[in-house]
């Protein structure tokens, strides 16, 4: 019954109304109640032309198409527009000569503006609320609405708060915005109740059902990190497509906080497509790839540092950190010339040094460490504190990055302790005591796993753990079994194994392991999560690769057993089941494979290792 007041006939009369009214008060108005009969006569002769004036500016506005229940504040500056036209009318009207009649007092047209302007507004202003009652009753079912917390206070995000509105199944909570300007602010009838780091608090505070973030696609990788914020709660989270992707979709969006969105850049879905390898042999997943990223790779001078700085240079911005850049495996690259990439000395230990190159990052890969039994062995007290102190510097300098997309934090497979055969992610980690110096690499390692995890449960920040299981490939340096033999074999010296050669290893080539940093990087369902990278498929003994290398070059050189003044693995191969499930990670190279283009490396660039090795012949 109450629907039939509001139809577009009686809006219209309503309008006229209010239109005469407020000429003739402003009139009224302009001489105290006491209207010159010259000046009477005067009003009654215009006012049926101004009314029919002004819903003629209504009509060439488009005001009359606005529907009154849904007016809004873009709404309110098109029916000032046409009131202001008529006023500039009459203002013209004034100086017409011999039109005494249509010269109506300046004082009349002002008052005029003002409260027939007053009087649209606020009759369309009333519509809207008495609208949003009847589809909003208050009262019982308040409790049953769900109630929706809104990301992103911008344009869509208005919107979307203007439309939940009206929806009677729907309360809308607020905002969170990041924008300090947009702090208390009420866009929509939604306050902004803060920054998105109150997420957290107000989804258990206000037993919030539904998180819709209305960032644009090219901003959201960011918000991957409010994953591990909710995950214990629940708690629906969508992102709002926009209109280019519902245009795009031929069977429906499905964007979850889980989406991968314009995140990383990631082309491989849940990996479900593939592709035949270069050979036609089996299938591989399509690789994900990273673009137009903001990354620092820590321990970027290193093996792994620099090969994955590579992979990502032609389409990021890399900054590499490192203590030094002098003779490490990145000299050997074309890194140093590449306009993309800026290479920075720094201790990640100094966090004045290192934080202003965190502060807009987008993905960091903390590599950094001090590697190898034997400078383990000599310097625990600086590998504790450098892997260690170092990974809680990195982590406190990015607690105020909110565009952070992905920590990869580096642990090592010796978390395992000494047997570990085909061993799992959640398998218990088990160190050797104390009194052995070699465990404080593992200690430092796993104490920086449980660092990294807190961070990611507390804090949201959205981290990946990987453990390597022996990587090679060239460019190698430092202590390491397959540089070692390699240089033995093609220097013509005895090929040292350390025991009697039974300890079994699992060797991953670089490549392969590169790919499954970039899956890290780019795929949102790792977030949280730890890894064990390697390659089971190319285990062996250590004196079978002594023996494979010294074939692979043709050096008939003698393999000599040696004793290991350190504490040894028996054995170290890795479960590649999680990998394989969240990563669609599948190595490609075979060991045989990977050693040929290893070996041709370690010989084009012998010279550079042969001062080395007779300085090192000449001190043992």
């Amino acid at each position: 019954m109450l629907q039939k007041l509001y139809t577009k006939t009686n809006q219209v009369l309503l309008d006229a109304l209010i239109v005469g009214i407020s000429f003739f008060l402003a009139y009224e108005i302009r001489y105290n109640g006491d209207i010159p009969r010259a000046e009477l006569v005067g009003c009654a002769l215009l006012i049926v032309p101004i009314v029919i004036a002004q819903l003629l500016f209504y009509l060439a506005f488009g005001i009359e198409r606005i529907p009154w229940r849904h007016f809004s504040l873009g709404d309110v500056f098109r029916v000032a527009q046409s009131h202001l036209a008529l006023s500039l009318l009459l203002l013209c009207l004034r100086y017409l000569p011999h039109a005494p009649m249509l010269r109506v007092p300046f004082d009349v047209i002002t008052v005029e503006l003002l409260l027939s302007l007053s009087g649209a507004l606020g009759v369309r202003m009333l519509r809207r609320y008495l609208y949003e009652r009847e589809v909003n009753p208050r009262g019982g079912t308040e409790q049953r609405r769900r109630r929706v917390l809104l990301i992103d206070a911008g344009v869509t995000g208005a919107r979307v708060a203007k439309e939940m509105m009206l929806n009677p199944s729907v309360r809308v909570i607020g905002f969170l915005d990041d924008d300090p300007s947009n702090a208390g602010c009420v866009i929509s009838g939604a306050r902004v109740l803060g920054p998105t780091s109150l997420l957290a608090d107000l989804a258990k505070n206000q037993m919030i059902d539904e998180v819709l973030v209305c960032t644009p696609p090219e901003s959201r990788a960011a918000f991957n990190r409010f994953a591990a914020l909710l995950e214990n709660l629940p708690i629906t989270t969508r992102f709002m497509p926009t209109i280019d992707e519902i245009m795009a979709s031929s069977d429906g969006l499905h964007l979850s906080m889980t989406a991968n969105g314009n995140g990383a850049g990631s082309n491989s879905g849940n990996g479900q497509l593939s592709r035949p390898d270069s050979n036609g042999d089996k299938p591989q997943p399509v690789r994900s790839e990273i673009r137009n990223k903001r990354i620092v790779i820590t321990g970027g001078a290193g093996f792994i540092g620099s090969n994955l700085a590579e992979r990502l240079a032609s389409k990021n911005e890399i900054t590499l950190i490192d203590r030094t850049f002098y003779d490490q495996p990145v000299h050997f690259t074309s890194l140093s010339s590449d306009g993309h990439v800026r290479m920075v000395e720094a201790d990640i230990l100094d966090a004045n040094g290192v934080r202003p190159f965190l502060r807009d990052a987008q993905i960091v890969i903390h590599a950094a460490a001090i590697v190898g039994v034997g400078r383990v062995c000599s310097h625990p007290r600086e590998t504790l504190e450098t892997n260690f102190s170092g990974t809680s510097t990195i982590l406190k300098a990015l607690e105020r990055n909110s565009r952070l997309e992905r920590f990869v934090y580096f642990s090592t497979s010796e978390v395992f302790g000494v047997n570990s055969f085909r061993v799992q992610e959640h398998a218990p980690s088990l160190v050797g005591p104390a009194v052995e110096a070699r465990w404080s690499y593992a200690i430092a390692k796993l104490a920086g796993e449980h660092l990294v995890q807190a961070y990611y449960r507390q804090c949201g920040t959205p981290v990946v753990t990987v453990r390597p299981f022996n990587v090679f490939g060239p460019r190698r340096l430092g202590a390491h079994a397959v540089k070692s033999f390699i240089l033995s074999a093609l220097t013509g010296r005895p090929i040292d194994v350390h025991g009697d050669g039974s300890q079994i290893r699992s060797w991953c080539y670089i490549s392969d392991f590169s790919d499954a940093i970039i899956e890290m990087i780019a795929r949102p369902a790792a977030i949280g999560q730890d890894f064990n990278i390697g390659n089971p498929v190319n285990t062996v003994t250590v004196l079978q690769l002594a023996q494979q290398i010294a074939d692979l070059t043709r050096c008939h050189v003698p393999i000599r057993f040696t004793e290991h003044p350190f504490p040894d693995i028996e054995i170290r191969v890795p479960s590649l089941t999680k990998a394989q499930t969240i990563l669609d990670y599948k190595p490609a190279y075979d060991l045989a494979k990977a050693l040929v283009p290893t070996v041709e490396w370690y010989q084009e660039h012998l010279s550079f290792f042969e001062p080395l090795l007779a300085s090192a012949a000449a001190r043992v």
